[in-house]
């Protein structure tokens, strides 16, 4: 199956705007197939949304998910089920970690400066990775292009994800997945064996706006 998942969204667990619940209705309004939730630092965010999920029974299924900081940088952990919290700041620790829970990895914006984003250690360690995000919706073109190039070079396979903190940006770039289903698990092991597209969504300018406006209110 070709399914359309984001990988890399927020809600109010963390710092987006959005109630679980309206998160995963803005995924059924764009007909996305699957959602990772990927709350800083903690994976409340996803379970949240999963509970929902079932409980409407929706169509969409969600992947238990969190963006990790580490020393590095901000780390991608998309999970069956939720490792334990605190998380490692050690990214070597997170990696261990990740494996022992039969997680995916992958490095967000890792060439964005604005970021907190792994950069040039991507380079160094990418046995840390299983997956580059080498298009974040986000992100200046610029950046996604170097991480591109980074993705093909390590010969990792590359995602993309819309990176939202306002509902209505969920599904700017999804990522195309090949699996059997849309079941969590199957969507892991495609990506885990890098059965995956990116796609080249951009926010629209209402979409800018919302998230610049969200983004000041935070700040306030």
């Amino acid at each position: 199956m070709e399914l359309r998942v984001e990988t890399h969204c927020h809600t109010y667990v963390s710092d987006g705007s959005a109630s679980p619940e309206a998160l995963l209705k803005s995924a059924e309004k764009k007909r996305l197939d699957a959602i990772a939730v990927t709350d800083h630092r903690t994976f409340r965010g996803s379970v949240l949304t999963q509970k929902y999920a079932k409980l409407v029974d929706s169509r969409v299924s969600v992947i238990l998910a969190t963006e990790a900081y580490t020393s590095w940088g901000d780390v991608l952990v998309f999970c069956p089920s939720p490792l334990p919290e605190p998380l490692p700041r050690d990214p070597f620790e997170l990696r261990d970690l990740a494996v022992q829970g039969n997680c995916v990895t992958a490095a967000p914006h890792p060439f964005h400066p604005f970021m907190p984003s792994v950069k040039g250690k991507l380079y160094e360690a990418p046995q840390l990775f299983d997956a580059v995000e080498v298009w974040n919706g986000r992100s200046m073109v610029m950046f996604n292009l170097l991480a591109m190039r980074a993705a093909k070079r390590l010969g990792k396979p590359g995602i993309a994800g819309s990176d939202a903190h306002v509902p209505s940006a969920v599904g700017t770039a999804p990522t195309i997945v090949y699996a059997p289903s849309a079941r969590p698990e199957d969507v892991l092991e495609a990506m885990r064996k890098g059965k995956v597209l990116p796609t080249l969504g951009i926010y629209s300018l209402p979409n800018l706006f919302r998230d610049a406006a969200w983004s000041i209110y935070k700040k306030v």
